[in-house]
């Protein structure tokens, strides 16, 4: 092999050389973004944890407050329970009442009939 046959197998080994380094270079920089976006998704990533544990904490909060209306609205409804019984029982006195005034104005009215009569 010649000089010029020489240098051109080597000129040859070195365009493929630069080929093979552009490449890698090329490589290295979509890897290089590659790692910057993933950089950028975990920053993202990251902000909607905080966000979604400030809602979950709100959520949590509100639940308390939901459980707390509740316990009230149970005793309220308890007390409304007792007050229907009173009244019932109440009621239920008047009407005896009423039923005794009644028989004794009927008794009275007979008495004041016959007393006429």
């Amino acid at each position: 092999m010649d000089n010029n046959e020489f240098q051109k197998l080597v000129l040859d080994q070195f365009s493929q050389l630069n080929s093979r380094l552009d490449n890698l270079d090329a490589g290295q920089a979509r890897l290089e973004t590659g790692y910057i976006e993933l950089e950028a998704g975990q920053a993202r990533l990251e902000e909607g944890q905080a966000r979604l544990e400030t809602r979950q904490t709100k959520l949590e909060e509100g639940q308390v407050k939901l459980e707390d209306r509740q316990d009230r609205i149970e005793g309220g409804m308890k007390k409304l329970q007792k007050d229907v019984a009173d009244i019932k029982r109440d009621l239920k006195g008047v009407w005896s009442d009423i039923k005794r005034l009644d028989k004794r104005l009927t008794t009275q009215e007979e008495e004041i009939s016959s007393l006429r009569g």
